[in-house]
C-alpha cells in the first residue's frame, strides 16, 4: 500500500512541469511574471515553505525567525532571488 502511494507520488512529480499552460506563453529564456512563476513552481514553493515553517516550529527558532512572514512574502523573496525563468524539467531529475 505504501509502495503504491510512493510510486504514484513520484509519477506525479515527474509530470508536474510538463503539463503547464505557461510553457506555451514563455520560452525558457524569457522572464516570467511573478504570478505565472508562482503558479508554475507552486508545488515546490509550498513544499519549501511548509518544511521551513515546520523546521522553525520543531527547533524553537520560530520564536525569532519568520515570526511575521507569510507565504506571500516567501514567494516574493524566492522570485526576487531567482532567475525568474521557467525550467522545463525538475532540477535533479
Amino acid at each position: 500500500m505504501v509502495n503504491d502511494h510512493v510510486k504514484d507520488l513520484s509519477h506525479n512529480q515527474n509530470h508536474q512541469y510538463n503539463s503547464s499552460d505557461d510553457e506555451a506563453a514563455y520560452r525558457a529564456d524569457e522572464i516570467m511574471s511573478i504570478s505565472d512563476w508562482e503558479s508554475y513552481y507552486e508545488r515546490d514553493l509550498f513544499t519549501m515553505w511548509e518544511r521551513l515553517r515546520g523546521y522553525t516550529l520543531e527547533t524553537g527558532a520560530a520564536i525569532y525567525m519568520l515570526d511575521h512572514a507569510s507565504y506571500t512574502d516567501f514567494v516574493d523573496y524566492c522570485y526576487t532571488h531567482s532567475s525568474k525563468k521557467m525550467y522545463m524539467y525538475p532540477v535533479g531529475m
